[in-house]
């Protein structure tokens, strides 16, 4: 099991501006659940919970943002927590399109980032953050990249730095054991939080 599902939970509190202080007491990601839920009036209240834990928490949050925000909020500093959660699809189907964890990996040290890749790696290092914005642009597809941007209205610069700063948390959290971590477990932990947000960057 990785951490995958942990990262999750922490980037949708961090969109809906900290409110779920109370932690795993209130339920988790039901909690959080209800947060969103709660932001957005209530509203489908049925159907988000039908949907499940994290796929009800990212279809809120991606709902809120690409619902009634103007474009001058979407690009406001407010917004940037919910730009992550917005890109970690983005991210793990590009894990995915490397043929999963491991291919995801070699792809990033062949664009020359093996140094920060061993410290996302590995459990007893800091992670380093500095990913440039080129190496990401040579990485992602543009066309997946513009698609983003005009669905929430925000700069594609800011798309970019948003996957720069959920990258490094996301090979972090598929990779719990180390370089000893089971790849199977990652790609089935990544297809499955794909699976719940799965229609909301159709």
């Amino acid at each position: 099991m990785t951490d995958l599902s942990n990262i999750v939970e922490m980037l949708a509190k961090q969109a809906l501006g900290g409110q779920q202080q109370s932690g795993p007491s209130a339920g988790g990601l039901g909690g959080i659940l209800g947060s969103v839920l709660g932001q957005m009036g209530g509203q489908a209240q049925n159907n988000q919970t039908q949907q499940g834990g994290l796929g009800g928490v990212l279809g809120s949050v991606l709902g809120s943002l690409t619902g009634g925000q103007s474009p001058t909020n979407a690009t406001g500093g407010g917004n940037k927590s919910q730009l992550l959660v917005i890109v970690l699809p983005l991210v793990l189907a590009w894990i995915q399109k490397q043929g999963g964890l491991q291919g995801a990996l070699d792809k990033l040290k062949n664009a020359g980032l093996a140094n920060q890749v061993q410290s996302w790696v590995d459990p007893q290092q800091q992670n380093a953050q500095d990913v440039p914005d080129q190496n990401i642009q040579s990485l992602f597809d543009d066309q997946d990249i513009e698609q983003v941007a005009q669905q929430t209205q925000a700069p594609k610069q800011a798309i970019y730095g948003a996957i720069a700063a959920v990258l490094p948390q996301v090979i972090d959290s598929l990779t719990p054991q180390g370089n000893s971590t089971n790849p199977q477990e990652a790609n089935n932990d990544i297809q499955q939080v794909l699976n719940m947000v799965g229609g909301f960057l159709k």
